[in-house]
C-alpha cells in the first residue's frame, strides 16, 4: 500500500526515510527513568508552567511537550517560551528541551501582525501546491523565531459533508488534489535550515474523521475499507511521503472503535501499511472521550492502556478544568499500567524513542530557543503572498456579464454582514479558536478594498447589515436604487470545529431577503460569498454574478477588489461539489455511478441523477480556453509499472481577448472492471497562463493511481491494486484511453 500511495506525489517529492535513531537518543531513553519518559509522552498547556518560578513545575511534571501560551504578542511569546526553555534545559536533571506545538493553520494565525493566509479550502481553489508550499515556509520562520517547533497542520481529511464544522480545513474533497497539497506544505514547514527541520509538521486527523455518519463533529464514521483504502488514505500517504515528522488521531469513532484505541489504524495501517516512523500524538483530551463521548472504556485508566497500547506516543492533556484527565492523573495512571504489566516498557521506550527523535529531526538539542530579536522582520512576511494566493482562490461561480466592473460604473453600493468584518474573512483558528476576538490580525476588507480600487469617478457606498438580522430594508432599497451596481458580501461567521456543524446550506434568512430587496430594485447584483463551505442556494436565482471567496485571511479586500474591476482574471475552481442543498448530501465527484440513466433512452454511462448547484472544478473567466489534440504517453502500461508516472499532454487556446489563468485538470475513470470505479477522479493537473489569442502545449504529470482499488467482495480488504484493462483519461470534453495489461 506505501508504494502504491507514494505516487500520488511522485518520486522528485520523496523524503529520504529515517534513520535509525541516533546514539544521543538511544542512550537518553537508556538513562532516563519510568518517570522522565512518562513526562516526555505528556503534553502540557504552557500555562502550567508558571514562567516566575518554572523550574519547580518543570521537574514534577518532565513535560515532553508545551503548547498554546496565554498571548498574542510574538515579542511575549518568544521570551515566556525562552524562560521555560532555559529551565527545562539547566535545571531538569537530564535537560531534554520541550517541544512546543501550537495549530498554525492558515500562516502563524496565534500571533498578532502575523499574515493570514487564506484557509485551506481557498488553497484547494487555487490548486497551486508551489504557492502552498511557501506559505506553509513563511510560517515555519514565524513559528521559529518565536520558539515554536511544532506545527499542528496540515490537515489531511477530506471535505466530504459540508454539514462537518472542519470542513474548510480540508484542501479538497478530491484524494489527488488534496495530496499535492498536503505534501507542499509538510515540505514548506518542514524545510531545511542549519542541518535540521525549521518545524515539524502534524498531519491529522488519521483517519475516516470527516464523513461522520451525521455530519456532526466528533461523531462516529462508518466507512467500507475500499473506501477508506482508495479515497481516505493517500492525502496521509502523500504527507508521509513528504516526510511528515507527527501524525494527529482522529478524535471520532471508525466503524464502533474510537482511533485512539485502535491498533489496527495506528499499528497495522499507519505503520505497518503506510510505513510512518514517526511520532503520534493524541487530540485533545481524547482519552477522556472514549469515556464520556464513545462509552467505549470504563474508566481513564483502561483507557489510557488503550490508547498507549494502540500506538499513541504523546498525550494532548492540557489543562481544562476536566476532573482527573490532567497531567498528573494521566502519568499516575500511565505509570501504575507499566508497574502492573498492563503497558509493557518496551511500549513505553518506542514512545519515547519517536518523541526525542522528532526533538532531535527539529534541531532541538542543538537550538531549541526562540530569537526575540528577529521577532520584528519576520513575523510580518507574506502579505504579496496572501494577496496572490488569494487572488487565485477567487472562484467566479455565475456572471450574466455584469463583471468585471467596468470604469463607466458610476457609483456601488456595498452591503451584507462580511463586507466590513475582519472575523468573518478570517474565520476560525485566526487569534482564537472560534476566531478573532479583541485583539485583530492584519487585514484589508471587501469594503476597504473596494474603495481603494474603484475608479475616482465611482462613489462607493456602505449600507451594513447583519449575519442574522436585517431591520435596516428601506436603508438598503433606497440605497440600491441609487446604484448602478451592489455588491453584497454575505456568508458565515467565524467558527471551529463542534461549534461550526449546520444542518443547512442555505444562507440564514436575513442574507436571503438582503437578496431578494436588493433585486427588487433592478440593480444588477453581485453575490461575494466568504464561508467555510457551500453557503447559498437558492440566493443565486437573484445575483446577476457571483463569487466565492472562501475564507481568504488577510488580503480579502484586494483579492476580491481585483476581480470585481478585472485587474485580476479569475482562475480559481472549485475544490468540492456544491450540492443544493442537504438533501442532495454526500454528493461528490469521485461518488460510484448509480444503476440508472439520467434520462429515458439515454444511452451514455450513467451519471449521477443529483447534478448539483455547481460541480467539482467549476470555475468561470473573464475570457474562454479552449483545448486541442489530447495525447496519453505512453498509450498502454505494464501492470508491474502502474506506479509510474503518465504524460497527458493537450494543447490550451485562450480564444478571449484578455489575459487570463486557468487550471488543466486531468480527470480519469473506469467504465467496467472487478468492482465499480468513481465517476471521475482527479489524476493530475497544471495551471497555465495565457495572454489573449496565445496557444500552449501543456504535459501534465499524471498517474493512473487515484484509480487503484481493492478488488474482491463487498467485504474485501485486500491490497490496493491498479488493475489491467482500459482507463479514460480526459481534458475537457476530449477524452483518450491508457491500457494496463
Amino acid at each position: 500500500m506505501a508504494a502504491a500511495l507514494a505516487g500520488y506525489i511522485g518520486e522528485s517529492a520523496v523524503a529520504t526515510g529515517r534513520t535509525a535513531p541516533s546514539d544521543r537518543v538511544t542512550n537518553l531513553v537508556d538513562e532516563m527513568t519510568l518517570e522522565e519518559k512518562v513526562g516526555q509522552m505528556t503534553q502540557m498547556a504552557a500555562s502550567e508552567i508558571p514562567s516566575e518560578n518554572p523550574a519547580e513545575a518543570l521537574r514534577n511534571y518532565k513535560p515532553g511537550s508545551l503548547m498554546y501560551l496565554p498571548s498574542f504578542d510574538p515579542k511575549e511569546v518568544a521570551r515566556e517560551s525562552n524562560v521555560r526553555q532555559k529551565a527545562m534545559v539547566e535545571d531538569t536533571r537530564l535537560g531534554v528541551p520541550f517541544v512546543y506545538g501550537i495549530d498554525s493553520v492558515h500562516g502563524n494565525n496565534n500571533i498578532q501582525g502575523a499574515t493570514i493566509f487564506p484557509h485551506n479550502h481557498g488553497v484547494g481553489a487555487a490548486w497551486d501546491a508551489d504557492a502552498a508550499e511557501e506559505m506553509a515556509s513563511i510560517t515555519s520562520r514565524t513559528m521559529r523565531v518565536t520558539g515554536t517547533h511544532w506545527n499542528f497542520s496540515p490537515i489531511a481529511d477530506l471535505q466530504r459533508d459540508p454539514r462537518w464544522g472542519r470542513f474548510y480545513e480540508g484542501f479538497s474533497e478530491d484524494p489527488y488534489l488534496a495530496s499535492q497539497l498536503v505534501a507542499a506544505k509538510v515540505r514548506g514547514y518542514e524545510e531545511r535550515t542549519n542541518g535540521y527541520k525549521r518545524t515539524g509538521a502534524s498531519i491529522k486527523h488519521f483517519a475516516g474523521y470527516s464523513e461522520p455518519a451525521n455530519g456532526n463533529d466528533r461523531t462516529s464514521a462508518l466507512l467500507p475499507y475500499r473506501t477508506f483504502a482508495s479515497t481516505f488514505l493517500p492525502p496521509y500517504a502523500a504527507g508521509i511521503t513528504a516526510g511528515a515528522e507527527t501524525v494527529m488521531v482522529n478524535s471520532g469513532s471508525l466503524n464502533g472503535v474510537p482511533a485512539h484505541a485502535s491498533k489496527e489504524l495506528l499499528i497495522d495501517i499507519l505503520r505497518d501499511q503506510l510505513g510512518f516512523e514517526g511520532m503520534v500524538v493524541s487530540d485533545w483530551h481524547d482519552f477522556f472521550r472514549m469515556i464520556k463521548v464513545h462509552g467505549f472504556a470504563e474508566d481513564l485508566k483502561e483507557a489510557t492502556r488503550l490508547g498507549i497500547n494502540a500506538g499513541i506516543d504523546m498525550y494532548m492533556v492540557p489543562a481544562a478544568g476536566i476532573e482527573g484527565d490532567d497531567a498528573e492523573g494521566y502519568q499516575r495512571r500511565l505509570i501504575e499500567l507499566v508497574d502492573e504489566g498492563s503497558v509493557s516498557m518496551e511500549r513505553i521506550d518506542e514512545a519515547v524513542t519517536n518523541i526525542l527523535a522528532f526533538k532531535e529531526n527539529v534541531g532541538l538539542f542543538d537550538d531549541p530557543y526562540a530569537e526575540p530579536e528577529k521577532v520584528e522582520g519576520v513575523v510580518s512576511e507574506g502579505r504579496d503572498l496572501a494577496r496572490e494566493v488569494a487572488t487565485e482562490s477567487m472562484t467566479m461561480l455565475t456572471n450574466d456579464g455584469t463583471l468585471p466592473l467596468g470604469s463607466d460604473t458610476g457609483s456601488i453600493l456595498v452591503t451584507g454582514p462580511s463586507a466590513d468584518s475582519v472575523a468573518n474573512q478570517m474565520g476560525g483558528w485566526s487569534l482564537g479558536w472560534q476566531g478573532v476576538g479583541d485583539t485583530e490580525p492584519p487585514a484589508t476588507t471587501v469594503l476597504d478594498g473596494i474603495s481603494e480600487a474603484a475608479p475616482g469617478s465611482t462613489s462607493v457606498t456602505h449600507v451594513p447589515t447583519g449575519l442574522h438580522e436585517f431591520s435596516n430594508e428601506d436603508d438598503v432599497r433606497a440605497a440600491a436604487e441609487c446604484a448602478d451596481v451592489v455588491v453584497a458580501v454575505l456568508g458565515e461567521g467565524p467558527y471551529a470545529e463542534e461549534q461550526g456543524d449546520t444542518d443547512t446550506l442555505a444562507l440564514p434568512d436575513a442574507q436571503r431577503r438582503l437578496v431578494e430587496t436588493v433585486a427588487e430594485t433592478g440593480t444588477p447584483t453581485v453575490g461575494v460569498i466568504m464561508a467555510g463551505r457551500p453557503r447559498g442556494t437558492s440566493v443565486f436565482d437573484h445575483l446577476s454574478a457571483s463569487l466565492m471567496a472562501y475564507l481568504p485571511g488577510t488580503a480579502a479586500g484586494p483579492a476580491v477588489a481585483a476581480t470585481l474591476f478585472g485587474d485580476a482574471n479569475p482562475s480559481g475552481r472549485l475544490p468540492f461539489t456544491w450540492p443544493k442543498g442537504t438533501g442532495q448530501l454526500l454528493n461528490l465527484h469521485n461518488n460510484f455511478p448509480p444503476d440508472e440513466f439520467n434520462e429515458e433512452g439515454n444511452t451514455e454511462p450513467p451519471q449521477s441523477h443529483e447534478t448539483p448547484l455547481f460541480p467539482f472544478g467549476h470555475g468561470m473567466s473573464y475570457t474562454e480556453f479552449e483545448y486541442g489534440n489530447l495525447e496519453v504517453r505512453p498509450p498502454k502500461l505494464p501492470q508491474k509499472a502502474a506506479t509510474d508516472e503518465l504524460t497527458v499532454s493537450v494543447s490550451v487556446h485562450n480564444t478571449g481577448d484578455r489575459a487570463g489563468e486557468t487550471v488543466v485538470p486531468v480527470y480519469g475513470t473506469r467504465e467496467h472492471g472487478e468492482v465499480l470505479y468513481p465517476q471521475q477522479v482527479v489524476v493530475g493537473f497544471e495551471r497555465v497562463s495565457l495572454d489573449a489569442g496565445e496557444t500552449t502545449r501543456v504535459d501534465i504529470r499524471s498517474t493512473v493511481l487515484p484509480l487503484a482499488t481493492v478488488l474482491g467482495d463487498v467485504f474485501s480488504r485486500g491490497e490496493l491494486v491498479v488493475d489491467t484493462g482500459e482507463y479514460q483519461l480526459s481534458v475537457g470534453d476530449m477524452t483518450e484511453t491508457l491500457t494496463v495489461v
